[in-house]
Formats: C-alpha cells, structure tokens, sequence
C-alpha cells in the first residue's frame, strides 16, 4: 500500500496540495465510482493541474489507495488512542475496540465506499487488493493481543491468535454494517451499539474459555474488516 515517492512530492507547497487532491478524490469516487472519476475531473474539482496530480499520485488506482489508506489510518489513530486508556481487563479492550469499528464502518461516507467497491470490483480485478485493505490493518494485532492477555489470564490454550482475532473482527462488526448497508438512514444509537459490542465480545470470549477449540479456518489469517471479495467475485 505503500504510496510511490515522486521528487514533485517535496515541500511545504506540494503537502499543501495533497490534501486538497484527496478531498476532491473522496468526492468523485462516491460520486461516479472509479471508472467514471477521470484525473482531469479530480484536478479541476481540487484546483489545480493535472500534472500535479500525477505528481502526487502516479495514477488512478494509487491515488484511490491513497484515499482509502487515509480513512484507515485515522480509524488506526483512534484505535490506539482508545487503548491507551490503561484498561487491564481484556474483554472490555475488545468490547471498546468493536464499538469504536462500529462507530467508524457505518458511517455514511464509509458505506458509500463499499457501495462502490462492491460495484467496481467484480469488473476490475486491480481493485481486489485495494478491498481488502479497506479497514484497519492494526486492528487485527490489536485483538490479537487482547486474545492472548484473556487466554493467559484465564489459563487456556489459544492456538493462532491472529487467525481468531481476524474471526472476531469479521464476527462481531459484519451484522451490524450490513444492517447499516441496507438502511442508511437507520440510527446509530451509540447506547445500542455499546450494549451489542459487550454482547458480541462476551460470547465470543466464552466459546474460547470453554476449551476445545476447533483450528480457525485459513480463510481468517490475515485478513482485514471488512473481507468483500469473495462476495463480489
């Protein structure tokens, strides 16, 4: 994800630019999606030259990584703020992480970008690696170590904790934003969504002190939320 150095890139002048050329990027891809957000269109809408642009962003799809890239990264920001707060006890680490994915990925902005990844996708194949990336890559070591902190806590064997803590990301925020998908007008009424991480979490965590445990399925390593391309495929 890694954004391609340009020397155009350098100064004062050329970081006060990038913003702007984001901001019009945001826009357009929700708009008109990425086939029809043309660089003429995103250099016009931010005010300035296409050559610019391109010295920003060597093309298109870099440029709709960068945006992407951008939202996770403030979400990641917030992540880390809200476990910084000394809070020993694992469950509710993991609770708070899950709200504060519920707060983020319901947004109306953040549904209109999986509308359109979900159009894109299924006919432009380059785009698969930008879906899923789509999220919090920190989010995953996050609940990873959360995991391990219960599973020591609580005396029990959890084998692979990055795999379950991708199953816990997918299992607890995917009803919620798909719920949210098909009514966008819908409340988000932060008292419901704080009530249901604690649910969602509790749960989860007593199926994995209760011992047993069946190995996570490959398809949960590594992966970020939320995973669409097998829907889109």
């Amino acid at each position: 994800m890694a954004e391609r150095d340009h020397p155009q890139r350098a100064g004062s002048n050329g970081r006060s630019k990038r913003a702007p050329i984001l901001d019009a990027a945001v826009g357009l891809f929700l708009e008109l999606g990425f086939d029809q957000t043309s660089m003429d269109a995103v250099a016009a809408k931010a005010g300035v030259s296409k050559t610019t642009v391109y010295a920003h962003f060597g093309d298109k799809l870099e440029l709709f990584r960068a945006v992407i890239a951008r939202g996770g990264a403030s979400l990641d920001f917030d992540l880390n703020q809200t476990m910084l707060a000394s809070v020993d006890d694992p469950q509710e680490r993991l609770a708070r992480i899950v709200l504060k994915l519920l707060q983020a990925t319901t947004t109306t902005t953040y549904l209109a970008f999986i509308r359109v990844l979900t159009v894109e996708a299924g006919r432009r194949t380059e785009l698969t690696e930008a879906i899923r990336s789509l999220g919090v890559p920190h989010v995953i070591d996050l609940v990873a170590v959360a995991l391990r902190d219960d599973a020591r806590q609580r005396g029990y064997v959890l084998p692979d904790p990055e795999a379950y803590a991708g199953l816990f990301v997918r299992m607890t925020a995917a009803g919620p934003q798909m719920d949210a998908l098909q009514d966008p007008e819908a409340d988000r009424d932060p008292v419901h969504f704080d009530a249901y991480a604690r649910w969602a979490t509790a749960i989860f965590l007593q199926g994995l002190r209760a011992g047993g445990l069946p190995n996570a399925p490959d398809s949960a390593k590594g992966q970020v939320f939320p995973r669409l391309s097998r829907a889109t495929a």
